[in-house]
């Protein structure tokens, strides 16, 4: 018979929670998260993405459309991936939503996990039992986020208003380059 010690996966409190994070937040994004997206829906990202006036000069992108930042498309005030059925909600992309999506509600703070401190989950997280998992999405994401903030330093350095699809040809490019790289 089962012993009782068996390691259980920690529970997700996602499982009984209406997804307000998912209709509460913009969900920015960033070269690897659109190029995992893109391919993942075989689409160009023209179809999931909205331009949102960026709000740090020096971060934006600068396309002949303005000086933009990018996040995922909306629909019924939620992000457009999200599903309800039955008063369900779902994430249709889970496979390869972005990183944003994946750490949330956690963050690194002095080198250590922890939950951010406004969330909108309806419990609080095992901080010791998703750590393991938890640690590594968040320094990926946050090498990722460095290398989107030097791919759009490059971009306005050099194509500063040429056309949103160009940069869009010019991002997948340059996260492809890297993917072979490493």
């Amino acid at each position: 018979f089962m012993s009782s010690t068996t390691q259980k996966l920690p529970k997700f409190p996602c499982v009984d929670c209406h997804t307000d994070c998912c209709k509460e937040y913009t969900i920015f994004v960033n070269a690897h998260d659109i190029f995992r997206l893109s391919n993942g829906l075989k689409c160009k990202p023209e179809t999931f993405l909205e331009l949102i006036g960026a709000k740090d000069y020096s971060l934006g992108i600068k396309v002949e459309e303005g000086l933009v930042d990018l996040a995922l498309k909306q629909k019924n005030g939620a992000c457009e991936f999200l599903e309800e059925t039955d008063d369900i909600f779902r994430c249709t992309v889970n496979d390869f939503k972005p990183g944003v999506c994946k750490s949330y509600p956690f963050e690194i703070k002095n080198g250590e996990l922890s939950q951010m401190s406004d969330i909108m989950c309806p419990t609080d997280w095992d901080l010791t039992s998703f750590k393991e998992m938890m640690v590594p999405h968040l320094q990926k994401d946050e090498s990722e986020w460095k290398f989107y903030d030097q791919l759009v330093k490059e971009w306005n350095s050099k194509h500063e208003g040429e056309s949103l699809s160009i940069f869009l040809k010019f991002m997948l490019n340059q996260v492809e380059l890297s993917l072979k790289v490493q």
